[in-house]
């Protein structure tokens, strides 16, 4: 029997059919693939709250048991248990008396830690998980203790030293010329002292303007801006330290040049989203 007969004359399938095919995967994927993300980013959290949870709980029971006196052994306690977790301390911070530890949440959050007054109890935040947005006493705390003397070629010891005189602003792209060692601008030095304090502004652009005696913070969400973006508008956070507020909206995208061009936020774009 002549096969094309017995197939109704066809052997394959025909280009539009193949199209047809291939359009139908492709909304498939535009619908499964943010799904699985979203899934896989919520399992990841609510495994990271879990850890949190336990090391808060141990430290607790630890305490009542061998009574730490003060902050170093507190910390010492805390340290030994977070490590049974895999995580192992980045920074004895200024602000955080318990300490910053990496390695523990598999989104690379990091942990600050800070003891209450009798060193009993200690609270445990993510910087990925349990703080979608930054706590704005914690920022103020953060950003009006940032001390910069350790950095070799820092020409500021601190931010209101560099905002003495005419700058009110600065951005994470601005480039700086000559020193900062390591860091090669004061943008990434206060980028980094932001981390040490359990602050990743990593993969995400931001501005710091100095208003009255502290500063307000506009930080990009998981975007990290480029010229190519130059009015653009984008997800954005203010955190209007000053009125103690936290508001999300857009901000446009800016360009500066001190003889190469940079983009930046122009902090006067900002527009709240609608409630």
């Amino acid at each position: 029997m002549d096969k094309r007969k017995a197939f109704g004359n066809k052997l394959g399938f025909t280009l539009v059919e193949m199209i047809v095919v291939i359009v139908i995967l492709g909304i498939l994927l535009a619908i499964i693939v943010p799904q699985v993300t979203k899934y896989i980013y919520k399992a990841k959290a609510v495994q990271c709250r879990v850890d949190v949870s336990y090391i808060m709980k141990e430290y607790q029971i630890e305490a009542m048991e061998k009574d730490p006196g003060n902050a170093e052994e507190a910390r010492e306690l805390l340290e030994a248990i977070i490590k049974e977790h895999n995580g192992t301390l980045d920074k004895q911070a200024d602000i955080f008396n318990g300490g910053v530890y990496s390695g523990v949440c598999t989104s690379k959050g990091l942990y600050t830690c800070t003891f209450d007054q009798n060193y009993k109890t200690v609270t445990v935040t993510c910087s990925e998980h349990d703080e979608e947005q930054i706590e704005v006493k914690k920022l103020a705390d953060v950003l009006g203790n940032l001390s910069f003397d350790d950095i070799s070629g820092c020409n500021y010891k601190s931010l209101d030293e560099y905002f003495n005189g005419s700058r009110t602003s600065i951005n994470s792209e601005a480039i700086s010329t000559g020193g900062y060692g390591e860091y090669g601008s004061f943008a990434k030095v206060i980028e980094g002292k932001l981390k040490e304090q359990g602050i990743n502004m990593t993969g995400r652009s931001w501005r710091l303007d100095k208003k009255g005696g502290t500063y307000n913070l506009f930080l990009t969400d998981s975007t990290k801006i480029t010229e190519s973006m130059k009015g653009q508008e984008i997800g954005c956070t203010l955190y209007d330290i000053t009125n103690n507020k936290v508001i999300h909206g857009t901000i446009k995208v800016a360009t500066e040049s001190q003889g190469t061009p940079y983009p930046v936020l122009n902090g006067g774009s900002f527009v709240p989203d609608k409630e």
